[in-house]
C-alpha cells in the first residue's frame, strides 16, 4: 500500500483525482484529518526517539 498527497487546489490535480477514482484498485480518500494519530502516542514516540538504544542478545531473547 502507498499513500499519496495531491494538493487539490489546482484544475489539473482536481481532474487527476476524477481519474484516480474511475481506477479499481484505487482509493481515494478526501477531506482525511492529519490529526488522527493519538496525540499521547505521539508525545511517547517523540520523547524515545532522544533516549539511547538498548542492544539485545538475540541468542538469549527467550531465555
Amino acid at each position: 500500500m502507498a499513500t499519496v498527497i495531491i494538493d487539490t487546489s489546482s484544475d489539473e490535480a482536481k481532474r487527476l483525482v476524477d481519474y484516480l477514482k474511475t481506477v479499481k484498485y484505487v482509493k481515494v480518500l478526501e477531506n482525511v484529518d492529519s490529526e488522527t494519530y493519538d496525540s499521547e502516542f505521539v508525545e511517547m514516540i517523540n520523547n524515545r526517539k532522544d533516549q539511547a538504544s538498548v542492544k539485545i542478545d538475540l541468542d538469549n531473547l527467550w531465555k
